[in-house]
């Protein structure tokens, strides 16, 4: 009986029931009871666990969510930018197409107008490759147009070399000191004694000296075949071998040599012969800011 253990248990009326369980039983019932205990608390404490996590990993979701959509209003707004800057970079192109175009076409007919051919040959050296087809209203086409025309202009005396009264223009006259007829290679521009004279051209000074016809003189080389003469200067300030720019001072008016007056005789050559200075003075100041 020491490994027994007797439960009795009394009821109201006076009823009384007793039970016998054995102490090896008992001891492993109360174990199995702690045991599921344990086991309920550990599961308690886990699933609590899982819960703590389920929040935290739900609240990181909600931040990562938020903060995916700022990135994404952001990067919107980027684009937006980007779009708009497009738009103005395309405005801007074009504009800037459309002077390059205009530009282009009235540097062209400056040369036309003064008898200087702007055709460009196409080059047939060196074949080969990818064909990549021209189109004359490209930005390419019309930036070689350009850098063309504006390379032979560069070369095309423009514009007077003093301001003053024309007194004797190109062609036949009656010579104003033996009254016979000649022919006059240039124009007289009528200017008092000082006045500064201006190359018409980028150039590089070929001749300078004096004569008793031309009196003091400067020629000037330009390229594209053009020559430019300068006769009865006061004095000059160039010397032969110089690189001179369009609208650089050369020199002063003067009334040297074969002269009635103050006054600057002016010629222009192209091709070895002797041209009108007139129209390439007259069309310059039409267009004055296209040459600078």
């Amino acid at each position: 009986m020491k490994n027994k253990l007797h439960i009795v248990i009394t009821g109201e009326r006076e009823t009384t029931r007793s039970y016998v369980i054995s102490k090896t039983a008992l001891i492993t019932l109360v174990f199995s009871s702690l045991s599921l205990v344990i086991l309920l608390a550990a599961f308690s404490f886990l699933g609590l666990k899982d819960t703590c996590q389920t929040i935290q990993l739900r609240a990181s979701h909600d931040r990562l969510v938020k903060q995916i959509a700022e990135k994404e209003a952001e990067y919107q707004s980027i684009l937006d930018d980007l779009k708009v800057k497009a738009d103005e970079r395309e405005k801007l192109l074009s504009t800037a197409l459309s002077e390059l175009k205009n530009r282009s076409e009235i540097v062209e007919s400056i040369l036309k107008t003064v008898g200087i051919k702007t055709s460009i040959k196409e080059s047939t050296k060196h074949s080969g490759g990818p064909f990549t087809p021209l189109s004359e209203d490209s930005y390419e086409d019309i930036i070689f147009r350009l850098d063309h025309s504006l390379d032979i202009i560069k070369s095309v005396p423009l514009g007077p070399p003093v301001l003053g009264t024309i007194t004797s223009l190109y062609g036949r006259r009656i010579d104003p000191i033996n009254k016979k007829a000649a022919f006059h290679s240039g124009i007289d521009i009528r200017k008092k004694i000082g006045a500064e004279i201006t190359t018409t051209a980028d150039g590089k000074v070929l001749k300078k000296g004096y004569n008793k016809g031309q009196g003091n003189y400067v020629v000037i080389g330009h390229g594209k075949d053009f020559k430019t003469r300068y006769f009865h200067m006061k004095k000059s300030f160039v010397e032969k071998g110089d690189l001179v720019k369009r609208g650089q001072v050369i020199g002063l008016v003067g009334n040297t040599g074969r002269s009635t007056g103050p006054h600057l005789h002016y010629e222009i050559h192209y091709n070895q012969k002797s041209v009108n200075p007139l129209k390439f003075v007259r069309v310059a100041r039409n267009m004055p800011s296209v040459i600078k």
